[in-house]
């Protein structure tokens, strides 16, 4: 351990920062120090810090965005102001001076396509990464899923869901509806409750979780249902907060495991539509489990009668799909792909055919199988 007297201007990130090296954790910094409250830090006081342990190098851009964001966070307790050069949104630091290009504006909002990728999750927060229990088949398939999406500091509030966010885009949900986004929030209240203050609720963020699968925010107690309500959601300080949230390994992580477990919504039920059988059952490979879960997070209400339909078309059975042959397999997702394109009419999948292709080319790659049974989950062993 060492001592380390805090000066103006130090908060825990900084200081984890500038003693620890870019990856250095201020909430182990927190943890010795009994430090339940991040902002409370005072001019002399005094910190014992752990040594560092050589963390592992970071990508250097992300680096880069961090060290000027994340480092002098929260915002509350520094004065930001945002400008706007062309499409551009600039957020001004202005105890600092120093400046961020974080989004472009668009319409009622703006968008952030953030750099964060999921890829960099795996390979730089390998720690965090083996304690989710995920198969080395998940990783594939949300590799290139992901992919499809956003980054996991994405950012998107100018459309009619208000706000969305991270690698799969979860939305607050459009005026009058509940959205994906408040049980991602839920999700990481319930891991971690520390980050979920730190990031959101110290602002009046709660969250109302209504199965576990969509739910609602509140703000300072009063519940976000109707357009006025989640307009305040368009506000540039809460893509910024939201931003910062995604650049935090933790929260990345917590996004991860929340992806993957979108799984659990359809993949693994018996469905009636399926005659009994579960996709599970059907459709094995790599391949076939990205496609779906791709569609899913486009359009989850039309994955299920889709694939009913592309079975229809085969003229096969579920029960002989489900013992049949890669070959099988092969003639339901290339009915699949077939209907998805216009499956829900003017509501279909948005760039349905890109997107398949996109996924297709990870099996060029060798980033993912096409072989029947090829996927593995590990949903059994995570908590």
């Amino acid at each position: 351990m060492q001592e380390y007297i805090v000066k103006a201007g130090d908060t825990l990130s900084s200081i984890a920062r500038n003693l620890l090296g870019a990856n250095g954790d201020w909430r182990e910094i927190a943890r010795i120090n009994n430090i339940t409250n991040p902002s409370s830090l005072q001019i002399g006081q005094r910190l014992l810090i752990p040594k560092s342990n050589t963390p592992p190098p970071q990508n250097p851009e992300v680096a880069m965005v961090r060290n000027t964001l994340q480092g002098v966070y929260p915002p509350n307790k520094i004065a930001i102001s945002f400008t706007t050069v062309g499409s551009d949104l600039i957020a001004n630091l202005l105890n600092t001076g120093q400046q961020e290009r974080f989004a472009k504006t668009r319409d009622l909002g703006l968008y952030r396509f953030g750099i964060f990728k999921l890829r960099d999750f795996i390979i730089y927060g390998s720690g965090l990464l083996q304690q989710l229990q995920m198969s080395p088949s998940e990783i594939n398939v949300m590799l290139v899923t992901a992919a499809n999406e956003g980054s996991l500091d994405a950012i998107n509030t100018w459309d009619n869901q208000y706000l969305s966010f991270g690698i799969f885009q979860w939305t607050l949900g459009s005026a009058g509806q509940a959205g994906e986004l408040p049980a991602l929030l839920s999700n990481l209240k319930r891991r971690y409750p520390t980050e979920f203050q730190y990031y959101f609720g110290q602002f009046g963020v709660d969250t109302i979780s209504m199965d576990g699968v969509t739910g609602w925010l509140s703000l300072n107690g009063k519940q976000l249902v109707n357009a006025a309500d989640k307009n305040i959601m368009r506000q540039p300080i809460w893509a910024l907060r939201f931003a910062i949230a995604g650049m935090d390994a933790l929260v990345q992580s917590v996004q991860v495991l929340h992806a993957i477990s979108r799984l659990d919504q359809f993949y693994f039920r018996p469905s009636q539509t399926l005659q009994g059988f579960a996709l599970s059952q059907l459709l094995t490979s790599e391949f076939a489990v990205a496609l779906l879960l791709d569609h899913h997070v486009n359009r989850p209400s039309h994955v299920i009668g889709c694939v009913a339909d592309a079975i229809a078309r085969s003229g096969l059975t579920a029960a002989q799909i489900a013992q049949g042959s890669r070959d099988n397999e092969a003639l339901i997702i290339q009915n699949y792909l077939i209907l998805r394109e216009t499956y829900g009419g003017a509501n279909a999948m948005t760039k349905s055919r890109e997107r398949a292709e996109s996924i297709r080319n990870a099996i060029a790659t060798g980033n993912l199988s096409p072989q029947r049974f090829s996927f593995r989950s590990n949903r059994q062993s995570r908590v």
